[in-house]
């Protein structure tokens, strides 16, 4: 019978080790890390949506010149037109650059409604070129740019929608 009971174990031992079937393979990987740069809205006038994103939307409401300003604005009245001014918010950010800053550009995605001019930083946009709002912008750090709206008293009373595209370049 032990040797019955020592036969067994050998076997079960021998048919372990026989199935202990192993195989190996190798994977390759390949890459190439490059450098990019973030550009979000942080903050801007009116009834704002999608903050913290490139592409954020503002809702000014219904606006007239003697109403109230839409929220984050406020409302200067002129003999001939009259300003809504308010701030944009924009952020940019860095990984794998050795770039220290930034130029920032921006652009009117229309041509304007008829009376309307759009400002940033003083400078009036428009939807032919490009007006560099900061050729030094610091990464990481929120710049805030002024914006106005001037409406001319004779524009129509219509929508005034545009869109404002920013460009972030590395310098």
């Amino acid at each position: 019978m032990k040797n019955l009971i020592v036969a067994a174990a050998a076997t079960l031992m021998f048919a372990s080790v026989a199935s202990a079937a192993t195989s190996s393979g190798t994977l390759t990987v390949t890459g190439t890390v490059e450098s990019s740069i973030n550009l979000t809205i942080e903050s801007a006038g009116g009834t704002t949506s999608g903050t913290g994103t490139a592409a954020a939307t503002s809702d000014l409401g219904s606006i007239s010149k003697y109403g109230s300003a839409p929220t984050g604005f406020t409302l200067a009245r002129g003999a001939s037109n009259w300003t809504l001014s308010s701030t944009i918010g924009v952020n940019v950010d860095k990984a794998n650059l050795t770039s220290t800053d930034y130029t920032l550009d921006a652009q009117l995605g229309s041509a304007p409604a008829s009376g309307i001019v759009w400002k940033l930083n003083g400078s009036t946009l428009s939807d032919s070129a490009a007006t560099t709002l900061t050729s030094t912008g610091t990464y990481g750090s929120t710049g805030s740019y002024s914006w106005d709206v001037v409406v001319a008293d004779s524009a129509a009373a219509a929508a005034i929608d545009n869109t404002i595209n920013f460009t972030a370049t590395s310098n």
